[in-house]
């Protein structure tokens, strides 16, 4: 039997917890999956030292920066895909940003958008960028001096808050509270991140090991995708199995335009 692993940073007491996580991500991609829980701090050594029943690897509860890490190793090594929060939290706020602009009619390559916090979420700025959106300033807490946080958003369309703790949570909060709605967001609007993670680990093992990675480029189709089937304001909202199924339709068409209707990895061998 094909197995996932989920590859995160915890001590024993993390157990239930992480067990859960993996019942959840497991349930939503429609595949199996353990808990195996790595020292601090995780790395790419230790993510290759893995069994190889582990086809796949889901890292979890990681610092960003060193999750980045070991997604782009494995992939520069043709190993076995890596996919990460990150990977997901990116994905559904870029999808959050283009329905927005889509809300208020506004074209992505000329909305201005302000992001803070940039390094929570390494490849957030790269993935909004190839997504359309071009004028975009990357802004921290170092700046407040010479240019405080209010006055970078001002005539922003779009404002992305990636700062973590109550005191930058309430900042943006009252900035949002002169704004549309939808165009300020947090990590914790970041709604379907676990569908996309969940539908790229469904693609995944349905592909054969070391064969297919997250890049940019799928991050984007999916966001894209996720974007375009959104109901405007006031007309609902998807379904989560839909949104799993968009984001497993769009990740095979970025692998291959012929796959993007297959479903299981049954279908991938009768094709």
């Amino acid at each position: 039997m094909t197995t996932l692993a989920v590859a995160v940073i915890g001590t024993d007491h993390d157990g239930l917890p992480l067990a859960r996580r993996a019942a959840e991500i497991g349930t939503l991609a429609g595949v199996d999956a353990e808990v195996v829980v790595l020292p601090e701090p995780v790395d790419a050594a230790r993510v290759e030292r893995l069994p190889e029943r582990y086809r796949v690897v889901y890292l979890t509860r990681t610092d960003p920066r060193r999750a980045h890490e070991v997604g782009e190793r494995a992939a520069e090594r043709d190993q076995r895909l890596v996919v990460t929060d990150q990977d997901g939290i990116a994905a559904a706020l870029c999808a959050a940003a283009l329905t927005h602009l889509r809300t208020v009619e506004r074209s992505p390559d000329v909305a201005r958008v302000v992001v803070a916090g940039d390094g929570h979420l390494p490849g957030l700025v790269p993935l909004l960028m190839i997504a359309g959106m071009y004028d975009l300033v990357a802004w921290q807490d170092a700046h407040a001096a010479a240019f405080p946080w209010e006055r970078a958003v001002q005539g922003a369309d779009v404002v992305i808050d990636l700062r973590p703790g109550p005191d930058a949570a309430a900042q943006t909060a009252r900035i949002a509270l002169d704004r549309p709605e939808g165009s300020v967001l947090r990590p914790v609007d970041a709604v379907w991140a676990d569908h996309v993670v969940a539908g790229v680990l469904r693609v995944a093992l349905a592909c054969p090991p070391g064969s297919m990675h997250v890049e940019l480029d799928m991050l984007r189709t999916v966001a894209v995708a996720i974007a375009a089937t959104t109901p405007p304001p006031g007309h609902g909202r998807l379904a989560a199995a839909t949104v799993t199924d968009l984001v497993a339709a769009a990740v095979r068409r970025t692998i291959d335009p012929r796959l993007a209707e297959l479903r299981s990895v049954d279908d991938l061998e009768g094709a």
